[in-house]
Order: C-alpha cells, then structure tokens, then sequence
C-alpha cells in the first residue's frame, strides 16, 4: 500500500504544482505593479504630507477633516481614490497606444494627484474610515493581498538590494562612478 500512494498522489501533486504556477502568472505581474505603486507613491505622499503638515494652513486644514464625521470623510477618500484608479488605466491606456508623454502627464497629474489627497484623508481619518465595517473588511483583504505579493518577491526584493548596496557584483559601485561620471560631464560636479 506504501508503495501505490506516492503513485497515486503524483498527479495531484503535479496538479497543485501546476495550479501554482498558473496562479502566480496571472496574479504577480498586477501584484507586482500594485506593490511597486505603494511603495514608491503611498511611502512618498506620506512623507511629503507629513511635511506639508508643518504648513499652518495645511495642519487647520487637516484638524478640519480630523472632526468631521464618517459619512462625510467616506465620500472624500472614496472620490480620490475613484480618480487615481481612472488615471491608471487612462495612463496605461495611453501608454499602450504608445503615447508616452501624455500617458506620464496624466499619471502624475491625475493618479498623483488623486493619492496625494487620498493618502492625506486616509493619513488623517484612519480611525474614522476604519470604523466602517465593509472598509475595514477590503483594507484588510487589500493588506493581506500585500502581504501575499511580498512574500513571492521576497527573494528578489533581497538580491537586487545586496546587488545594489555592494554585493560580490560591486554593481553598486560602478552605478555610483557612472552617476559620478555624468555629473562631471554635466558640470554638476568638480573633480
């Protein structure tokens, strides 16, 4: 009997193998976009509204969402948030058809646009936007989402940062002389 099991299971394990990497092709490349996207425009407005808070106007402003209440902030993250979505695909659409200036012209202005406000809400209204229970439900649905994208790329994401940060390679000190030498050649900087 020991002997027919593992003969009788190798297809399904084949299967499940299969299954997985089926999966993963349909599912990493937006995952990977997805998690790109937050990292570098989600850790970026919040860095630059935790600066612009420091503004008076901005920090009263900003007190002023704080207080209002949840049907009022839940319209105004969901708006933005509709808009950096139509700029996506409107900025993917141009870029498509191949039309790359305009297609970055409505990414940054458009999409940026929209994540800056709604990172800002979100920044300011956590509490209240998470207190909606059907929110709360998709945030968590979208941060395990992440979590399961970070967990397939983990193991790229740490080779290409010991490529970067001087590995065996020293890919990350010939990038440093060849940024080095086109700032000379720009006169950026003296030798």
């Amino acid at each position: 009997m020991s002997e027919s099991e593992p003969k009788i299971l190798e297809p399904n394990i084949k299967r499940r193998r299969w299954d997985s990497l089926a999966r993963d092709i349909l599912l990493l490349p937006p995952a990977l976009a997805y998690v790109i996207v937050e990292r570098v425009f989600w850790r970026g407005a919040k860095r630059l509204l935790r600066q612009a808070a420091r503004v008076p106007a901005v920090a009263e402003m900003q007190t002023g969402l704080v207080r209002l209440p949840v049907w009022a902030v839940l319209p105004l993250f969901l708006v933005p948030e509709f808009f950096s979505h139509v700029g996506g695909f409107w900025a993917t659409d141009l870029l498509v058809q191949r039309k790359f200036l305009p297609a970055m012209m409505v990414g940054l202005f458009i999409k940026g646009t929209a994540t800056l406000m709604e990172v800002w809400i979100y920044q300011s209204c956590e509490k209240t936007l998470l207190s909606v229970r059907w929110f709360a439900w998709v945030h968590r649905q979208a941060l395990s989402f992440r979590d399961w994208v970070f967990s397939r790329i983990r193991p790229v994401l740490l080779k290409a940062s010991s490529l970067v940060k001087g590995g065996s390679s020293g890919l990350a000190r010939r990038f440093s002389a060849l940024r080095g030498v086109i700032a000379r050649r720009r006169g950026l900087r003296r030798e």
